[in-house]
């Protein structure tokens, strides 16, 4: 009996960490220090830069599960906090104790790198607390806090304020507040019923989709851009190309159905987004890294997240709202 209560709640904290994500923000702090220091970055500080930065992220889903616990019983009331296979105390200390190992090995990295993670820390809270229900200000949060893990990787690289580092900044505020905005999209009828105030149950679909699909061109520019100023290897190239293509296939159907695009649209379009935002930003490393460490990193990447991806998403994505709050809907507590 024991054991089958340990298996189900290592079940749930797998679900809370949701695995097919985090490894997007450690990519995120790779890429950074590579173009930061143009290749030159010791190992060490590139593999500490990006376990930070998922220690980070992680603590960021497990804030959002227990900021959430309210919505969740609403829209996804199998969750683990709601289905009360970890406890509400739990989870926040969870999220405490990552908080606190990040910490730890960004002072390691240095005091820079430390206060960028308080910063990060609290602009995660707030996307959780606040601005994920402000519609556009929640998308824009997760942008910036994309931005947030490439500077914490160039930090670890030794410079910011590099024109390369930047420009991926920006190309990462528009590409992840777009991937966000998706999500918004997918989660409409839960947050609608629940009442919160995101993108597409303020403006509707047909503006939300618009808006996603603006910055996702806005990014494919700015990237088209920095690979011509970084004339990378053949591997670079080749994946940011993917990266578009990828990109593309997804936006292009969501656009032409912008209206009336679905829950089950929505939802396949972003696990398409999981895997194309990692060979985008594999494309960046790829510009200084040895290209079988490169393609090392985004294959073992790739494959962990869909794999976990196919064997938990579907299993908590399923909504059933009940009809009391589709009819009216509840105010956000």
């Amino acid at each position: 009996m024991e054991i089958a209560k340990l298996r189900r709640k290592a079940l749930a904290h797998v679900e809370m960490m949701r695995p097919y994500t985090m490894f997007h923000s450690g990519l995120l702090a790779i890429a950074g220090a590579e173009l930061a220091s143009a290749g030159h970055v010791a190992v060490w500080r590139t593999a500490l830069a990006a376990l930070v930065t998922m220690c980070g992220w992680e603590a960021g889903l497990y804030a959002g599960d227990y900021y959430d616990r309210n919505l969740d019983a609403v829209a996804k009331p199998a969750r683990p906090v709601p289905s009360g296979r970890v406890s509400a105390r739990e989870a926040r200390l969870t999220m405490i104790g990552l908080i606190c190992a990040g910490y730890i090995c960004a002072l390691i990295l240095g005091p820079a790198n430390l206060g960028l993670a308080a910063l990060t820390t609290a602009l995660g809270i707030a996307y959780s607390k606040t601005f994920k229900n402000r519609a556009i200000l929640g998308n824009l949060d997760r942008g910036i806090l994309g931005i947030c893990a490439v500077l914490f990787g160039a930090l670890a690289g030794g410079a910011i304020f590099t024109t390369t580092v930047l420009m991926l900044c920006a190309l990462v505020f528009f590409h992840d507040s777009a991937t966000n905005l998706v999500g918004a999209i997918r989660d409409i009828e839960g947050d609608r019923a629940a009442g919160y105030h995101t993108v597409p149950t303020v403006y509707g679909l047909a503006l939300a989709v618009d808006i996603a699909c603006g910055l996702a061109l806005t990014w494919i520019i700015l990237g088209a851009a920095l690979m011509a100023a970084l004339r990378p290897s053949l591997l670079g190239a080749t994946l940011f190309a993917v990266a578009v293509l990828l990109a593309v296939y997804v936006y292009v159907p969501l656009w032409l159905t912008r209206a009336t695009v679905s829950r089950k649209h929505a939802l396949a379009a972003h696990k398409y987004l999981i895997a194309e935002r990692l060979i985008l930003v594999s494309a960046f490393i790829a510009v200084y890294a040895p290209a079988p460490a490169a393609l090392g990193i985004l294959v073992a990447a790739l494959v962990a997240s869909l794999v976990f991806q196919a064997l938990l998403r579907d299993r908590y994505e399923q909504q059933r709202i009940p009809p009391a709050y589709l009819e009216g809907g509840l105010s956000h507590q």
